[in-house]
């Protein structure tokens, strides 16, 4: 075999090696977690989503926590039945719909999740408790790669969801919540007048992270049609036992049911 032949076989090889290596790095980027778990809203500041995040801390649901301790909003309390000087941080029907992901793989835990009123985390009602049906670890793994180029119905599989005025009666207005609207009709939830006043990120946009756009429409979401179930739970010895939880298995209405 001459010099030539060698040198074509021997650049040849080079590029099948190269390719291999670039295939294998792709193939770890679309590394999705085999089980969905909840990560925070911390984990969306300093990464794709930090108008929303910096918006959000703004708002009375980051500051959800706050009210299970003793002495605040004594009044609603009252109202409420409950009693205002009491400690609720541990209970787990208030922590349920004041923290996020109490309960299930990767959420808050009563005394041992990390408590910040600098950068509020899973000790809130966070972007996953709005956004997603079982944690975000995996809609994050595919939305990376992607690079946010991809349809709602395909991140829906990965937990997202877009039914949104379900996803806000899953607490408000949820028959265990004390606060109803026989004891004060501001308890009444109106979606359509709320939903316009959750978080007006547009003013924190600055120069690091003004590419944090939507780039494409998304298109329509399978849960605007079919919105899911809205949780119950009992407890159970001091323990959140889910009765209804929304079905995910690859997603039943994936599967043609």
């Amino acid at each position: 075999m001459n010099t030539r032949y060698r040198y074509l076989i021997g650049s040849l090889f080079a590029v099948s090696l190269l390719l291999a290596a670039k295939g294998g790095v792709q193939a770890a980027q679309i590394n999705i977690p085999a089980k969905p778990a909840y990560m925070g809203s911390a984990a969306c500041n300093g990464r794709c989503h930090d108008p929303w995040y910096q918006a959000w801390k703004n708002t009375p649901h980051a500051k959800t926590y706050e009210l299970l301790k003793p002495g605040v909003r004594a009044h609603a309390k009252n109202k409420g039945k409950l009693s205002p000087n009491a400690d609720y941080t541990k209970n787990p029907n208030c922590l349920r719909c004041h923290t996020t992901g109490y309960g299930q793989k990767g959420g808050f835990i009563a005394g041992e999740t990390p408590i910040s009123s600098v950068m509020p985390d899973m000790e809130a009602v966070g972007c996953e408790m709005c956004h997603t049906a079982r944690g975000g670890n995996q809609a994050m793994a595919f939305m990376k790669e992607t690079d946010g180029v991809f349809k709602r119905n395909k991140i829906e599989v990965w937990g997202l969801r877009y039914d949104y005025e379900n996803v806000c009666r899953r607490c408000h207005g949820h028959p265990k919540s004390p606060h109803k609207p026989s004891i004060d009709p501001k308890y009444s939830f109106n979606y359509k007048a709320r939903k316009n006043h959750v978080h007006d990120y547009e003013k924190y946009y600055n120069e690091l992270n003004k590419t944090q756009t939507y780039k494409i429409k998304h298109g329509a979401g399978v849960t605007e049609k079919h919105p899911l179930m809205i949780e119950d739970w009992d407890v159970v010895e001091g323990k959140i036992q889910f009765k209804k939880l929304p079905l995910w298995d690859g997603w039943l209405i994936y599967k043609g049911k």
